[in-house]
């Protein structure tokens, strides 16, 4: 049982400092915190699909809406948005289901924030990123 139990302990150590050391690798500079993301400037593997998957930002009347012009089928969908504050804070998501007409979402951000990211997240072709202020 103890052989278990360090065997245990030292697979989750390891996959923890291979998980930060590819994370710190993968990561774009001009995203909050380092998070690894696409953009239309970074469509990486994804090169042709930003038109479909990269969050596109309205403003009207002090509401934020975020929508990703991607259709929502049970087998390829958009699965949530976010937005966040350069430092990582979430101030709101919204997830999504295959049934959802559209990927959209509008939200009301109070405070005063210079740098925002809205983030969409597709089943298949991972996380989206757009920066914007307010």
């Amino acid at each position: 049982m103890n052989n278990r139990r360090n065997f245990m302990k030292t697979s989750l150590v390891a996959s923890a400092g291979l998980m930060a050391a590819v994370s710190s690798s993968m990561a774009c500079p001009n995203t909050p915190k380092n998070i690894f993301a696409y953009s239309t400037a970074n469509q990486g593997r994804w090169e042709g699909k930003a038109g479909s998957h990269a969050p596109v930002i309205t403003q009207i009347d002090g509401k934020i809406t975020i929508e990703t012009k991607h259709g929502m089928a049970n087998e390829h969908y958009i699965v949530k948005h976010s937005i966040i504050t350069e430092e990582g804070e979430v101030l709101g998501e919204n997830v999504f289901f295959p049934s959802d007409k559209k990927a959209l979402s509008t939200y009301e951000i109070k405070g005063k924030h210079t740098k925002l990211y809205a983030l969409s997240v597709c089943n298949l072709h991972d996380l989206w990123i757009t920066e914007f202020s307010i």
